[in-house]
């Protein structure tokens, strides 16, 4: 089988309808396929950085070795997965994944002032929540499905009158009931006849 340049994907958001990153409550009902995710009621986090969303599986091995020392088997010994982004909106749910949902308020816009917004930066844990990383490429689709991830690390806030204000985020996957952290759904978007 020769290569197909139709197996080459961009990973640009899907953000038409909400953005291309939501938070729901974690699951352990994975989907079968793209087509089975549900969208609706979940929480959407707006806009992200030109830097996208980087996948980071970490493991380490241990060797072992026979009489003669040499390796003649490794063993995992440890496994992790992050995935990493800016927020670029400055909005109630991009603010909820990096302060933490108890640390930020709203209240409603009225006819004289607009949408009112407190968050508090605290030491505290943020929630494990489910996350679903929406990316269309043409008529190809992707869907990169976390059923239990926390944001885990914060990066710095800079408030600069040359840049928009980013909110750098660490989320850090635990596996499912089946023992998996990430899945990737794919739709190459090429029909038969």
């Amino acid at each position: 089988m020769g290569v197909n340049s139709k197996d080459v994907f961009v990973g640009a958001p899907d953000q038409q309808v909400t953005g291309a990153i939501l938070t729901g409550p974690e699951t352990d009902v994975i989907p079968e396929t793209i087509d089975d995710f549900v969208y609706t009621g979940l929480d959407d986090s707006g806009y992200v950085g030109e830097d996208g969303v980087t996948i980071t599986p970490t493991e380490s091995t241990e060797s072992i070795r026979d009489w003669s020392l040499k390796v003649i088997r490794k063993v995992l010994t440890e496994f992790d997965a992050t995935l990493a982004w800016a927020h670029l909106a400055l909005d109630e749910f991009s603010l909820k994944n990096y302060m933490g949902d108890d640390n930020v308020e709203v209240t409603a816009a009225t006819a004289t002032k607009g949408t009112l917004t407190r968050a508090a930066i605290a030491g505290e844990a943020r929630p494990t929540k489910a996350w679903y990383f929406k990316i269309k490429d043409g008529d190809r689709r992707a869907v990169v499905f976390v059923p239990h991830g926390q944001v885990t690390e914060r990066g710095e806030i800079a408030l600069l009158a040359s840049a928009a204000i980013t909110l750098p985020v660490t989320l850090t996957t635990y596996p499912d009931t089946a023992g998996k952290s990430i899945y990737i759904y794919l739709d190459d978007g090429v029909v038969s006849a």
